[in-house]
């Protein structure tokens, strides 16, 4: 029985974006990219061939919004912000919740082995696992069990900003795919497979490189692993319980006494984080960013049309690609310099990626000062090793 919940349990997991209400950075890029669509008037117009076939598959990739996304984008601007902070709130907290549960079940050590080898690579105790799962549905999620570990001192500070620059890592995987096929059959597949493969091979390079100089860390301060060892079945006080756990009032009032501490603390940093960057947005600042941010970053290596393709993927990817897209069935740019400029203004438009969507979330959940730094650090190095093979990628191809 207790094995059949917690296949139910990875299964609702992965699934979690799908029921109830959009996951906060999901939701967050969805509503910002509905907002900027509607409200900014520089939306590219597919005018070619390719060009018409990324806007076939942008308008296929849309799904036929709820009565309730419908309900919420209809209302005012404050009222939608605050129904959006309740939302990040529950996320938060059922993540909280959910990490205490798996640990109290005592399930982690179960869930470990499918992220093995990065537990092994970075010499991370078994109870990040669980984040590293729930990072290709919500980082946000994935994120809010690091804190509540690290807080129940079942991880350290070196075990925390490891696994939440890892997690950064994982979560993009469940973005990659949703432009792989359209952009396949706009650009060719080798050129997709350029543009992916350099994706993918920085991502995979990070988590690498991470886990590498954390074990390196690990080994040189004489950390002692074995304090970090959590129990391999459900026991409250020492006691341990019997199946089902979940019947058990002890069970749950464990749970809760665990996660209460650090809802209330991550709740502190979420209202005045949200209401910050809300108050930006009514202002514009991001979309003074947006066309701001390109038009001081021209690489002269980069063809002239770039000025217009960049600024145009600063609203989103489809935008960027359609772009592109036009120039190439015009003639006047090639698919390599396409795939470059579509690389290379990922690179340039990070930091309002980095303002509006990630900043909130590494606040709400680590705190400022670290929130700020793993924030900032994790772009910097997205940025390093995707100029890094953007270069072989040059060179080769």
């Amino acid at each position: 029985m207790q094995r059949a919940m917690l296949l139910l349990l990875v299964v609702l997991t992965l699934n979690l974006g799908s029921v109830g209400f959009a996951l906060p950075v999901a939701a967050a890029e969805q509503s910002t990219t509905t907002e900027v669509g509607v409200s900014k008037p520089d939306r590219i117009q597919a005018e070619g061939e390719r060009g018409r076939a990324l806007e076939q598959a942008r308008s296929q990739a849309r799904k036929k919004p709820s009565a309730y996304s419908s309900w919420k984008r209809k209302l005012p601007f404050w009222p939608r912000k605050g129904v959006l902070l309740i939302e990040l709130a529950l996320i938060i907290a059922a993540g909280i919740l959910l990490g205490q549960v798996l640990e109290v079940a005592g399930w982690i050590g179960t869930l470990s082995v499918l992220a093995w080898p990065l537990i092994r690579l970075g010499r991370l105790p078994r109870a990040t696992a669980p984040a590293f799962i729930m990072a290709f549905q919500s980082g946000a999620v994935a994120n809010s069990m690091l804190v509540s570990y690290r807080d129940q001192g079942v991880i350290n500070n070196r075990h925390l900003y490891t696994s939440v620059l890892v997690v950064s890592c994982i979560s993009l995987f469940a973005h990659l795919p949703t432009f792989i096929v359209p952009l396949g059959f706009a650009f060719g597949w080798m050129a997709t497979g350029a543009l992916f493969g350099v994706r993918m091979a920085a991502i995979g390079l990070e988590i690498v490189l991470v886990l590498m100089v954390s074990s390196w860390l690990s080994q040189r301060w004489n950390e002692d692993r074995d304090g970090f060892n959590i129990a391999s079945s459900a026991n409250v006080d020492g006691r341990r319980l019997e199946r089902p756990v979940f019947a058990s009032t002890d069970f749950w009032r464990k749970v809760w006494k665990r996660s209460r501490r650090t809802i209330r603390r991550l709740l502190l940093y979420v209202v005045p984080t949200f209401a910050a960057m809300a108050l930006l947005e009514q202002y514009r600042v991001f979309d003074y960013l947006a066309a701001w941010l390109p038009s001081v970053f021209k690489p002269a290596f980069l063809p002239p049309q770039a000025v217009a393709i960049i600024p145009a993927q600063a609203v989103n990817m489809y935008n960027g690609a359609i772009a592109a897209a036009n120039f190439i069935d015009a003639g006047s740019l090639s698919i390599k310099q396409a795939v470059t400029v579509i690389l290379l203004g990922s690179v340039i438009t990070a930091p309002i990626r980095t303002l509006r969507h990630a900043l909130p979330t590494y606040l709400a959940t680590l705190g400022a000062r670290p929130g700020l730094v793993m924030a900032v650090s994790a772009q910097v190095l997205r940025v390093c090793f995707v100029l890094l093979c953007t270069w072989v990628m040059i060179v080769v191809w």
